[in-house]
């Protein structure tokens, strides 16, 4: 469980996690110095019993409120403290409307200095702050009063919290490991740390990560939380990783330390809301995106081209300067370019959009299920299922898949619309007509040219093509593919085939070629002849352009079998025996070979008998 502070600067933040947990957590000089938290801080709260729940001390500083954003990301509940003697102030406004972007669950509101104010001044603040309070989407639960300095109300407070931690289920440690970093040092003996709230999953000594979005490579060393040594990382957790492979100079907050497929995103499509007071958003806005620790300058892109005005949700395309490490539901807060405030937040509906594909409402729909749909359906061809547990932002989508009815067809490892799949088969069956049309004398168009012509994955294609076969609109033979029930045209008729048997057969061993065939014979094109000769079984093709006569074949096979009983089977005792040139000797040759008849034995042929 990570607990987090937020509230205006000077408000008691750091002393009440110093209070509720006894240690001091302003670790840098300037801090102490100052008086004023500067960097995120961080103390375990122990109870008996059970593993320590992590606090996150932000600062309240209106130039800090980026360093607020990365510690906010990933809390559980927030202790929203406000001064007795102030009440809420400008960053006391801001946080609370940053945590509600984040949707952070659950909160109590934490009043401090009681020991400076009148009872009666306290009530008045402690009901106008919940007042409002009553209206966030934050569940906050009823405000608890103390003051640090003397005690007051701070064993309340840590029986209550103690109460929350008894009653938080342990997150379990589904899907890839992800830790948003917020600090890196270097330790002796240990290489580089980098601390971090895992967010999922789990790693292990000796396990391999990978840091994004520079996506160094590095050797997990150590693992520690709350300064102990533990045999993995667990979601919500602090965790300190010791790595190996990395240098300190190439990390930093905003990094992600990941295991499994990740990308890193140049583009996030996101379902964003504006503040009520916040300025209309037009298109190309340049804006600030907070999402885990990192922040990303970026660029709206409103497919419409119509402003967003206060307190209003669109779909929209945020354009990154630099990439993020996003997940589908990630939550993220958006704040202007300049002048900084927040503006607004909301989450990633596509992490990864495709390039020219334009945001649309159905990808934030509620129902997960029909996300799916949506994020295949924009997708060319589908989308991969090694995508699915980041673009959809669950680690096991496995479940959803069922729901998703008939709409979506696995193939391969794509889950692709049915719809395209449809499509794709109607493009085909086109394809193969207007090739009947075009050249009625072939069998049909070739299988690699109608693949080609889909312009799809292979997989793809070939699920269409053995699809159309199954429902018997198109069939698939000699690699041709033809539409059901088609008989190539024949020039000249059947006269023709009888004229290329007749002239083939005249050639004898001589085997003419598809263009001396056509030319002896007088027809063009001749290929639909020649096929039909070949399928009746009157001439045989000796190589891909040349045929001979059944009968001159079987006395090649005859003349082999004479001359191979006296030995070895040499091409210039064939060529004398049959009065043959090389030009013709050879392919008859291969064919023997091919067919089993012989078998080379250097430059000389052997009989093969018994299939030996």
């Amino acid at each position: 469980m990570i607990i987090g502070t937020a509230g205006h600067i000077d408000h008691g933040k750091s002393a009440l996690v110093t209070a509720l947990t006894g240690r001091a957590v302003d670790r840098l000089e300037e801090e102490r110095r100052r008086g004023i938290t500067i960097d995120l801080n961080f103390a375990p709260l122990e109870f008996p019993g059970l593993d320590p729940v992590g606090i996150i001390d932000v600062p309240g500083h209106e130039d800090l409120v980026r360093t607020m954003v990365a510690g906010a990301s990933g809390i559980d509940l927030v202790l929203l403290v406000i001064d007795l003697t102030e009440g809420p102030r400008p960053q006391t406004e801001e946080h609370l409307a940053i945590l509600e972007q984040l949707r952070i669950p659950a909160g109590i509101p934490v009043f401090t200095k009681a020991d400076l104010v009148e009872s009666d001044w306290a009530d008045l603040v402690v009901a106008d702050a919940t007042a409002r309070l009553a209206r966030s989407s934050i569940r906050f639960e009823p405000p608890a009063t103390v003051a640090a300095p003397t005690g007051r109300g701070i064993d309340a407070l840590r029986t209550r919290l103690e109460a929350w931690a008894r009653a938080q289920a342990t997150r379990p440690a589904a899907g890839p490991f992800r830790m948003p970093v917020d600090r890196v040092f270097s330790k002796a003996g240990v290489g580089t740390v980098v601390t971090g709230t895992t967010w999922s999953g789990s790693v292990s000594v000796g396990d391999q990560v990978t840091i994004l979005p520079g996506g160094e490579r590095a050797r997990i060393r150590s693992v520690e939380a709350y300064g102990r040594s533990v045999a993995s990382a667990r979601p919500a957790v602090r965790t300190a990783l010791g790595m190996t492979g990395v240098e300190r100079a190439d990390l930093g907050r905003g990094h992600v330390v990941v295991t499994g497929d990740w990308t890193a995103s140049a583009a996030l499509d996101a379902d964003l809301e504006l503040l009520p007071d916040a300025a209309p958003l037009r298109r190309n806005a340049r804006v600030r995106v907070h999402l885990g620790t990192a922040e990303a300058l970026a660029r709206v892109s409103v497919s419409d081209g119509v402003a967003i005005g206060p307190g209003q949700r669109r779909v929209v395309r945020l354009v990154l300067e630099a990439p993020l490490v996003a997940r589908g539901g990630d939550r993220l807060v958006i704040r202007n370019f300049s002048p900084v405030t927040t503006i607004g937040g909301g989450w990633v509906v596509d992490p990864l959009p495709p390039p020219r594909s334009r945001p649309t409402p159905d990808l934030a729909a509620t129902d997960a299920a029909s996300r799916i749909v949506a994020l295949a359906a924009r997708r060319r061809f589908g989308i991969a299922l090694a995508e699915l547990p980041q673009v959809l932002g669950d680690p096991e989508p496995e479940k959803l898949l069922k729901r998703a009815g008939p709409t979506l067809v696995r193939v391969s490892e794509h889950l692709v619309p049915a719809a395209l799949l449809s499509a794709l088969a109607d493009r085909a069956v086109a394809f193969v007509t207007a090739h009947h049309q075009a050249e009625p004398g072939t069998p049909g168009l070739s299988a690699e040219t109608l693949r080609s012509r889909l312009g799809a994955p292979e997989a793809l294609a070939n699920r269409v093509l053995a699809d159309l076969q199954r429902t018997g609109a198109l069939r698939v033979a000699g690699g041709f593919v033809a539409r059901a029930g088609f008989v190539p045209a024949l020039a000249g008729g059947e006269q023709a085939v009888e004229d290329v048997v007749r002239f083939v057969a005249a050639a004898g061993l001589a085997a003419p070629t598809l263009d001396e065939i056509g030319a002896g014979v007088g027809i063009d094109p001749i290929v639909p002849a020649v096929r039909r000769a070949v399928e009746s079984g009157a001439i045989q093709a000796v190589d891909r352009d040349r045929f001979a006569s059944r009968e001159a074949l079987d006395r090649f096979r005859a003349t082999l079998a004479e001359i191979g009983q006296a030995g070895e089977i040499t091409p210039a005792a064939v060529r004398d025996r049959l009065a043959l040139t090389r030009k013709h000797l050879i392919p008859l040759l291969e064919w023997a070979d091919r067919q089993g008849v012989t078998r080379r034995v250097g430059e000389a042929r052997m009989l093969v008998q018994n299939g030996r």
